[in-house]
């Protein structure tokens, strides 16, 4: 059964490609005091593991339709096996399989960030070929400079990223970016330099694909802590914190990869405190 969310005419698919239960925590405890980690064990059951509140991560991508376009936001693992991940195996293709989505019939791919377990499944590498045949691939510029510009680049973008580019099907934007008249990719920068989230807005509704903005329903209520992936922990501090206020003073709906699939749901106050409510 695949999930569906309608924003006004827009309609979002969860495509999950898989999970697993890692052996790190969020959050260190030189991060400040201890959370309350049982209020959120219990709000969150899919979100968390163990007596050391080890993070369960999810890993969904979505299908974007609006006006006549398919365009599909992040591309998962890949085939693996992906060693952080408990050597996770990408399920992207036998659920796009299941939900009746063609490899055609995708004409954008909106990578969110170039980190490797949101652009696995761009590229066939058995068949020398990027996997979507009819698409656009979309990243931040800022993240083309900041991984490529390694030397040597990591061999996932080697395997992932640069081939797109090879085959001359891959675009690299900066600042607010319409995709259609109802999605627009805007700036969120912290996690990786180049990172972007998609704003839904059509007849009426609002929702934002936030990518890793917000890895876990913890950070909606604590967006002040540390993420320990981000490569400038401040800046992700300050975007993180401002997505979330956004979110609740416009009534946005949130939607992200790594929260228990199929990601989606509402900030909301509940005496006093913001949470994330799943829908």
């Amino acid at each position: 059964m695949i999930d569906v969310m309608r924003v006004g005419d827009v309609e979002v698919l969860a495509l999950p490609d898989g999970a697993a239960d890692l052996g790190s925590r969020l959050l260190a405890g030189e991060d400040g005091p201890e959370p309350d980690w049982a209020e959120f064990h219990e709000r969150f059951p899919d979100g968390f593991h163990g007596p050391e509140h080890q993070w369960r991560i999810h890993n969904t991508c979505y299908l974007v339709r609006s006006r006549g376009r398919s365009i599909l936001v992040d591309t998962g693992v890949g085939v693996g096996p992906y060693p952080r991940y408990r050597d996770m195996h990408g399920e992207l293709m036998t659920v796009m399989r299941e939900a009746g989505v063609a490899l055609e019939d995708v004409d954008t791919v909106f990578m969110t960030h170039a980190h490797p377990d949101h652009v696995g499944w761009n590229v066939d590498e058995e068949a020398g070929r990027p996997r979507f045949p009819a698409a656009r691939y979309l990243l931040g510029e800022p993240d083309w400079r900041e991984f490529g510009g390694r030397e040597p680049p990591p061999r996932y973008f080697q395997r992932f990223l640069q081939p797109l580019d090879d085959a001359g099907v891959l675009d690299l934007i900066e600042g607010e970016t319409a995709l259609t008249g109802e999605l627009t990719a805007i700036e969120t920068p912290g996690h990786t330099p180049g990172h972007m989230s998609l704003l839904i807005s059509s007849a009426g509704e609002r929702a934002v694909i936030v990518g890793d903005v917000l890895t876990s329903p913890f950070y909606v209520s604590e967006p002040q802590r540390p993420f320990r992936s981000d490569i400038d922990v401040p800046q992700g501090i300050r975007t993180r914190t401002a997505l979330v206020e956004r979110a609740e003073a416009e009534g946005l709906r949130i939607a992200s990869a790594h929260f228990p699939a199929p990601g989606w749901g509402d900030v909301v106050r509940l005496e006093g405190r913001r949470w994330f409510r799943a829908l």
